[in-house]
């Protein structure tokens, strides 16, 4: 079943409107630095819509500065900060269509190019450790790089006697490095696995011209899906 898109409304809103979706619903269960938060609501009902009575939030679309301070440079060396946004967070209720995911982000790009003007590029990654692979990114006209960007392996940890793998950014946080040796170093007995790598997707939201010119100077190619 494909979803009506003539009951999905978007809107451009804050973090307390859609931080309870992220922290309850997302994979991450963390919030994100973000800049342009879009909530994703379904109209329901057969009355008349008017002043968002019958709208129902089912999700939010979130986008902000890249995370790693490498990743800018990474997709083209002349890119700098204000060039560059990272769709962050994702999460969409079941039920609502098959395709609502790929349609929103469809959607919110569009509304990046007027909500933020000055963004060349917007990046996006899909997690393999969470079963993902980028599905809804192809549909909606992403472009692959693979997932075999970045220079070092990064692996996931456990704490002894414990049930939950943790990413090297949260043991980073609390261990205070976490590379491999030096988590070894503070714990010698932490259980550790190799982190699969993600997959890394681009899209201009730039000009046809400057895009054809800043595919030009990609540092890293682009990859047929599989």
């Amino acid at each position: 079943m494909y979803c009506d898109t003539s009951k999905i409304v978007i809107e451009r809103t804050k973090k307390d409107v859609v931080s309870n979706i992220v922290l309850k619903k997302h994979y991450a269960n963390t919030w994100t630095a973000s800049s342009d938060i879009y909530a994703i609501y379904y109209k329901s009902g057969e009355h008349k819509f008017f002043d968002g009575d019958d709208l129902k939030l089912i999700g939010c679309v979130i986008y902000g500065n890249p995370v790693g301070f490498r990743v800018i440079k990474s997709i083209c060396e002349e890119l700098s900060d204000i060039d560059v946004l990272e769709l962050k967070r994702l999460w969409i209720e079941d039920g609502y269509g098959k395709n609502i995911e790929s349609y929103c982000i469809a959607q919110t790009l569009k509304m990046l190019k007027k909500d933020s003007p000055q963004t060349k590029v917007v990046i996006s990654y899909a997690d393999p450790g969470a079963n993902h692979k980028g599905i809804i990114y192809r549909a909606s006209n992403w472009l692959y790089q693979g997932n075999e960007i970045g220079a070092a392996d990064a692996y996931m940890y456990r704490y002894p006697n414990t049930d939950n793998w943790l990413s090297d950014r949260a043991i980073g946080e609390q261990l205070g490095t976490n590379g491999l040796r030096g988590v070894l170093d503070k714990i010698p007995d932490m259980e550790y696995k190799k982190k699969l790598r993600k997959h890394r997707y681009i899209y201009f939201l730039c000009s046809k011209k400057e895009k054809k010119r800043l595919m030009g100077e990609l540092k890293h190619p682009l990859i047929s899906y599989d």
